[in-house]
């Protein structure tokens, strides 16, 4: 998948440019990778000769990453990765199940064959990517699979807010990417969640919903959380 792929399947509402796009995937990937930890400084200098990339570029990609709630500015410290306290996890955890619940209460079952498809073919490319070990690859379909599950809601005001909070929450989430038995779990959760769309079951759809949230949280928890 190119990078600008990947921009067209994350980004429908703004095209962002290749080498943008770029910078951002190599960005993800090192915070995946554990390279890029919560409250690193993102410095421009040393992410322009890390990607081979002009300063306009570099600063255009971290203002999209700060768009998205990855990257913070505090006052007089420059850019760098967001860090959750015990207390702001929660919060965002707490909207995330909000926002995931409203979204299966507002499907209407059964779900017309065409719109299962999409869905079934998103779980599917998530684990291709998995398969194949590309950790951005795995990330980028993994949210375009949470896009098409859940925007049956047919509320495009509630999609785009699970959008927005999966990229708010990607400082969490980017840790059970790289982990080889969250990265199972993930798709098992996935082949349960399209069983359970395809049988109209709400109840099992919005148990599983919970359920997929929590490894990532724990694997955060207990890196920067547990001390």
């Amino acid at each position: 998948m190119t990078q600008s792929s990947f921009s067209s399947l994350l980004f429908a509402d703004t095209q962002l440019p290749e080498q943008v796009a770029a910078v951002m995937a190599a960005i993800e990937t090192d915070i995946i990778r554990s390279r890029i930890l919560p409250r690193t400084r993102l410095i421009e200098d040393h992410l322009m000769e890390d990607y081979a990339a002009k300063r306009h570029v570099v600063r255009a990609a971290l203002a999209e990453l700060q768009r998205l709630g990855v990257v913070v500015k505090p006052p007089h410290l420059g850019a760098q990765l967001r860090r959750f306290d015990r207390q702001g996890l929660e919060d965002l955890y707490h909207m995330r199940r909000v926002l995931h619940h409203a979204a299966i209460e507002m499907i209407e079952f059964p779900v017309p064959p065409e719109r299962l498809a999409a869905v079934e073919a998103a779980c599917q490319a998530h684990a291709q990517a998995a398969a194949s070990g590309e950790l951005i690859a795995i990330h980028r379909t993994n949210m375009a699979f949470h896009r098409e599950l859940y925007g049956l809601c047919d509320n495009p005001y509630l999609a785009e807010s699970i959008r927005l909070h999966d990229w708010l929450s990607f400082p969490v989430r980017a840790y059970g990417v790289a982990d080889a038995q969250a990265l199972e779990q993930a798709c098992d959760e996935h082949q349960a969640m399209v069983q359970a769309v395809r049988a109209g079951n709400r109840a099992a759809l919005d148990a599983l919903s919970v359920a997929h949230m929590g490894r990532a949280r724990s694997l955060y928890e207990e890196k920067f959380l547990s001390r």
